[in-house]
């Protein structure tokens, strides 16, 4: 077994369905729970009856392309790559399937990256992207149940 490097202590409080609210650490940062758009008619909900907010499954995949994102920037930044006008973005997208028990899972992510630097970058830029996705914690801790794939759009114009 690992040697445990942190422990993360996070505060849940129902509010109603559907929504839960977080307390996360440093700050005690609340942040809203609950359902929207094809998540919410799943759970039968009518639209109108409650407040759509960002689903916990939302969060997940937002967590990933976060991760990964700055896993790679940090890369880039480690190599000495300097960021071009438009710096590096993601566009992420999560597949959630409904699994035969009738339950959401996030079966696929996949991250996008837009990225702008000089073309006198292209080693360090490729190196860092090939080896970026296995230094990322929250892709490393997902990876074993959902398929995370990554892409580079690479504006090279200066």
């Amino acid at each position: 077994m690992s040697e445990i490097a942190y422990i993360s202590k996070v505060k849940i409080e129902h509010i109603a369905v559907p929504n839960n609210m977080a307390i996360l650490p440093p700050d005690n940062e609340e942040v809203l729970f609950g359902v929207h758009g094809e998540i919410a008619s799943h759970y039968k909900l009518v639209s109108g009856t409650f407040e759509p907010h960002a689903a916990t499954l939302d969060y997940i995949i937002a967590s990933a392309g976060g991760c990964l994102t700055g896993t790679f920037g940090g890369a880039l930044a480690g190599r000495g790559v300097l960021l071009g006008v438009e710096g590096l973005t993601a566009d992420v997208t999560g597949e959630i399937e409904k699994e035969d028990d009738n339950v959401l899972v996030i079966k696929r992510i996949h991250v996008k990256y837009q990225l702008t630097t000089s073309s006198d970058y292209r080693d360090k830029v490729l190196r860092a992207y090939e080896v970026h996705a296995t230094k990322c914690p929250v892709y490393r801790s997902l990876t074993p149940g959902i398929a995370i794939t990554t892409e580079l759009d690479w504006n090279t114009s200066q």
